[in-house]
């Protein structure tokens, strides 16, 4: 073994390992049966655990093989048997709530030991003096100040006295003594050895110290009055013996609560608690975290089911098993993410070819069966740096980096740095507001006009988002539409956006009844695309406002589509029997595929402004734009040139014969009020638009049924 590690190898994915550290120098790419896997660790971890000495070894447990199960890993001392609970702490929610029934359960003891005595021949104040030893413990256990271990020693205590208090009262009735027996069961509820030892301490105690200045208060046959230490151990030893199933139990809740059902590998809490014990121990400048997420798992999730993902994650574990080295501590912390603590790093250079070194393990597909996938994922690294406060931030920087990993395409390696952490603070600050600006109508629509461009006669508009932020002032889209997209706040604010358009342009439509109807263009996000409520959202939305179908245009992106375009299809199919348009936003900067396009139910395309903008010059791109309207002509759908700024370019897209223009030279985005005067300029309508059919919204129901059935 290396006496200093410049270069570790870490497993990142999870599968039949039994703990954190391992020593195997090589492991199957396709799945082992999972007594095989056991059976082949537990034998690598054992021998490890008699050769290594590192930081993390202190932290987490080797694996060992129990006739091939799993082993979680360990937190107590060597010395301490495997079998007993260690004793973590619980979360404080999850405690409160343990500790407040058992301190109820000691504050009911006292009713009922004073009815109990009066029933034994007490009078009033001689039960009441009985049961008055209580009060002291309870009161002490309710007291939020004091530390956990005070409030529940003290409910302990309350509890087995309580217990003492029933045996007095029964003159030694070996069946009271059976109460013992209860609140030692009661008490591992609290899963920490000092409240159950200090119990199982008083019952020897008492027994011993009460029952040689009073036996009969205790016992009631002689051989116990006779030898009152003797039986108190006996006493004691029975309790013990009584409390094993509970202890027992104990010691698999923590289990379960240390480790990943799936996999068997610690999960997130056990990392934490690993993590701290390495950032307060002198491994904090040679300790780092990947963060481990799969980009396309998902995929095999849907396409083959959920048996075929949880293969997957276990083929990748046994794959890349071979690359953990001892001291690294791997862990599932739910789903497609994974963790992996780096110690005795002694470079970041080191780290990050750690983590290359893991995409790399990648590259190669997964047999699972007949199925071969192939799987990629993003990782994230950070460092514990000197001012790196907790495990859990540790933990949050990595997984910062893993999302930039991500936003930048994924299939990489992103380090921690602090502007992540920033931007994290200002993404929530900014979703909070977002709620906010939702419930206080903060939000409001701009129009561009739209204009037919062989007349140049406004015959549309399209409606933009603005926030009217109170402090910051009227901000565009780009400001907020991510924020919006990622918290799901975008479905209300995109059924308002399409609400609000309607209402507009049907209050435009009654100002000038004589003239031509001007149509609405609306902008959808991919994710409004995949909500089954937008057929209904858009129906109700033209019912309320008495906008007819034709005059709604809605835009969609390729990309947009073409990521789900099964669970699309059915409300684009569904949209069009209502009677709506489709308009292809920002044609030509996506996919830009003829068969897409085929088969697409949308009635225009609209040529992204980057194509436009190079129009008045010697850019090639003047031929592409050409080839899109000559194509989107051909399959009978118009065209929209958006972007044009320059009278050249108005020029030339005429020439082209582009159906319809949008841009600043001709109408920048203005509030609705001010496009009233701009219909003053417009010519009485000679045509009249097409009607909607009776039952529209019903058949785009059938229709939606019908496609997603």
């Amino acid at each position: 073994m290396e006496a200093e590690r410049t270069c570790p190898e870490v497993v990142i994915l999870s599968g039949y390992a039994t703990g954190c550290f391992s020593g195997d120098s090589e492991g199957p790419t396709q799945l082992e049966e999972p007594s095989t896997a056991w059976n082949r660790r537990g034998r690598g971890g054992d021998a490890l655990n008699r050769q290594t000495s590192s930081p993390a070894e202190h932290a987490v447990a080797q694996s060992e093989d129990r006739g091939g199960m799993p082993v979680p890993a360990r937190f107590w001392p060597p010395h301490r048997p495997h079998f007993l609970p260690e004793g973590r702490r619980l979360s404080d929610e999850v405690w409160q709530q343990r500790h407040r029934g058992l301190t109820w359960l000691l504050w009911g003891h006292l009713p009922a030991l004073y009815l109990f005595a009066l029933i034994r021949g007490y009078g009033p104040l001689g039960a009441a003096v009985q049961v008055a030893v209580l009060i002291l413990p309870a009161s002490v256990a309710m007291v939020p100040r004091l530390s956990r271990n005070i409030r529940s020693a003290s409910t302990s205590i309350g509890l087995v006295i309580a217990a003492s208090v029933l045996v007095h009262l029964s003159g030694g009735s070996i069946e009271a003594h059976f109460q013992f027996f209860v609140i030692l069961a009661f008490l591992t509820l609290y899963q920490a050895w000092l409240p159950f030892l200090l119990a199982l301490a008083y019952v020897v105690v008492e027994h011993g110290v009460v029952g040689a200045l009073d036996p009969r208060a205790v016992y009631n046959n002689a051989a116990d009055i006779a030898h009152p230490w003797k039986w108190a151990a006996i006493h004691g030893g029975f309790v013990l013996a009584a409390s094993i199933a509970n202890v027992l139990s104990w010691r698999l809740t923590e289990q379960e609560a240390l480790h990943d059902g799936l996999t068997g590998l610690p999960n997130r809490v056990c990392l934490l608690d690993a993590l701290d014990k390495l950032l307060d121990g002198r491994a904090r400048g040679t300790t780092a975290v990947l963060f481990v997420d799969l980009d396309n798992f998902k995929d095999a999730n849907d396409g083959f089911g959920h048996h075929v993902g949880d293969l997957l994650l276990q083929a990748l574990s046994q794959r890349l098993r071979s690359q953990l080295r001892v001291g690294d501590l791997l862990a599932r912390l739910g789903g497609d993410e994974f963790a992996v603590v780096l110690t005795g790093v002694s470079c970041r250079q080191a780290a990050t070819d750690t983590a290359r070194r893991i995409l790399d393990a990648f590259q190669e597909p997964v047999g699972i069966g007949e199925i071969t996938l192939a799987s990629f994922a993003s990782i994230g690294l950070a460092f514990a740096e000197p001012d790196t406060s907790s495990a859990a931030d540790l933990l949050r920087n990595a997984d910062l980096a893993m999302y930039e990993a991500k936003r930048s395409g994924g299939g990489q390696v992103a380090e921690y740095k602090p502007m992540l952490h920033s931007a994290a603070l200002r993404r929530t600050e900014l979703e909070a507001e977002l709620r906010i600006a939702l419930d206080e109508q903060q939000f409001e629509l701009h129009y561009q006009p739209i204009f037919d461009l062989p007349t140049q006669r406004l015959v549309g508009t399209e409606a933009l988002l603005r926030w009217a932020h109170p402090t910051r002032g009227l901000l565009p889209p780009a400001e907020f539409i991510t924020a919006a997209e990622q918290s799901g706040l975008i479905m209300p604010l995109g059924a308002w956006v399409i609400r609000a358009a309607c209402r507009q342009t049907a209050a435009w439509h009654a100002l000038a009844p004589d003239r031509t109807p001007l149509t609405i263009a609306v902008n959808l996000s991919p994710r409004q695309l995949v909500d089954r409520t937008l057929v209904d959202t858009v129906a109700e939305a033209l019912q309320e406002s008495g906008l007819h179908p034709w005059s709604l245009c809605l835009e969609i992106t390729e990309g947009s589509v073409i990521r789900d375009f099964d669970a699309t299809m059915p409300t684009l199919n569904a949209l069009r029997v209502l009677g709506v348009s489709l308009a292809l936003d920002d044609f030509g900067t996506g996919y830009s595929s003829l068969s897409y396009l085929r088969q697409l139910p949308v009635t225009s395309v609209k040529i992204d402004r980057s194509f436009v903008g190079d129009l008045d010059t010697d850019s090639p791109n003047a031929q592409i734009v050409l080839a899109i309207i000559e194509l989107a002509h051909a399959l009978g759908m118009s065209v929209t040139a958006e972007g044009a700024e320059t009278t050249t370019q108005l020029s030339v897209l005429k020439a082209m014969h582009s159906d319809q223009v949008q841009g600043y030279l001709l109408g920048r985005p203005m509030p609705g009020g001010e496009i009233g005067h701009i219909l003053d300029a417009l010519p009485a309508a000679t045509v009249q638009p097409p009607m909607p059919r009776p039952g529209t919204h019903d058949r785009a129901h059938a229709e939606l049924r019908q496609t997603s059935s």
